[in-house]
């Protein structure tokens, strides 16, 4: 309790110190604390997710904390079948001016705010396409400038799955052609949306990846408090 509170203070303080804190921050990263769900510690594996948030140019953020817990919930079911699940390590606060992302430049500068072996997810409000304009872009796994570094970035008006999706990228997945894989972007019918997983192939191939980065200190486990 007193770790959370703490947390919280020290938050509060960056979100002052960048210009974008409220009298009700404290309170809304606690909603956003309280609602993400937690990793099943049954799981081989739980890692922790380091969340940042953009402000909303008039208060608040630009995404809810019930929409944040359902892009981690989903994530954790479909990452279920590998045994590997998401915990909230941190939440914190990003400027409104972080709120739209339309080039690379920008993408490279929040790389200022990695650290720690967690996976980095920014939610901001609208993410733009920098290889093709005008195109709809709902998130992104981005790498550090010369760096094998790789952190997400999620857009406000992205699928519940777009997270899921993301971090397929991060344990080492392409965009792929098996229909029933939610790496795979290409408009369908069928399967049906919520019968769509990752297919078994790339299951497996993402077990050697989870192992290299636990071995590598990339991740470190994270699992939840008894």
């Amino acid at each position: 309790m007193r770790r959370g509170l703490a947390a919280l203070l020290l938050l509060l303080l960056h979100l002052r110190a960048t210009g974008v804190a409220r009298a009700d921050d404290a309170a809304d990263l606690a909603a956003i604390t309280a609602a993400v769900p937690v990793c099943d510690a049954a799981r081989a594996h739980c890692f922790g997710l380091q969340l940042h948030v953009v402000a909303g140019e008039r208060g608040g953020f630009v995404v809810t904390p019930a929409w944040i817990a359902a892009q981690v919930a989903t994530a954790n079911k479909h990452f279920a079948a590998l045994g590997v699940g998401f915990q909230l390590a941190g939440v914190d606060g990003l400027p409104a001016s972080a709120a739209h992302i339309e080039t690379r430049g920008q993408r490279n500068q929040l790389a200022a705010h990695l650290g720690g072996p967690v996976v980095h997810v920014f939610f901001i409000a609208k993410l733009a396409d920098v290889d093709e304009p005008g195109a709809p872009v709902y998130g992104v796994t981005w790498r550090v400038p010369k760096d094998d570094r790789k952190y997400v970035i999620v857009a406000g008006n992205a699928f519940e799955r777009t997270l899921a999706h993301e971090l397929g990228h991060v344990f080492g997945l392409p965009h792929s052609e098996y229909a029933i894989s939610i790496m795979n972007k290409t408009k369908r019918d069928q399967p049906p949306m919520d019968e769509r997983r990752f297919a078994d192939e790339e299951l497996a191939a993402m077990k050697p990846t989870v192992a290299e980065l636990v071995r590598h200190k990339v991740l470190a486990e994270l699992k939840p408090a008894s």
